[in-house]
């Protein structure tokens, strides 16, 4: 009996300093895993960015048809988002005519989401450069 308090005695340091070195690399490895998955979003994005301008500058050319193959490429990789978008706000109608302003919005919110992966990949950095000092 007085052995197993002597080595739990001596174990509860040992371990409690394992346990910290645990979580430090666990925490490191977790935010590296992060800043990777957000910077592999961020250019999926702004590939995606791409396709939705080519799209909406292809609509807006009349002598570009957006059904036919090369250019129906953007239209078929995009037609989702917008219309997902363009369900949630429906155009705005005027006297004569009304304005779709979903096409607007949808690019708008691509904006936001690189904004927030550059804003996260920042946060991910500073947190690496910390645990490296400690």
């Amino acid at each position: 009996m007085a052995n197993l308090e002597l080595f739990n005695q001596l174990n509860d340091p040992l371990t409690s300093l394992y346990s910290k070195e645990f979580i430090s690399y666990f925490a490191k490895n977790l935010s590296v895993f992060l800043l990777n998955t957000v910077s592999y979003f961020y250019i999926l994005i702004k590939f995606y960015k791409v396709l939705c301008f080519s799209k909406m500058t292809f609509e807006w050319l009349p002598m570009i048809n957006p059904y036919v193959w090369p250019f129906s490429f953007f239209q078929v990789l995009t037609a989702p988002y917008f219309k997902f978008w363009s369900r949630i706000l429906p155009s705005i109608k005027l006297e004569k005519s009304s304005v779709e302003i979903s096409g607007i919005v949808a690019l708008e919110v691509l904006n936001a989401f690189t904004y927030f992966c550059v804003k996260l990949t920042n946060l991910l950095i500073i947190y690496l450069e910390d645990l490296e000092k400690s």
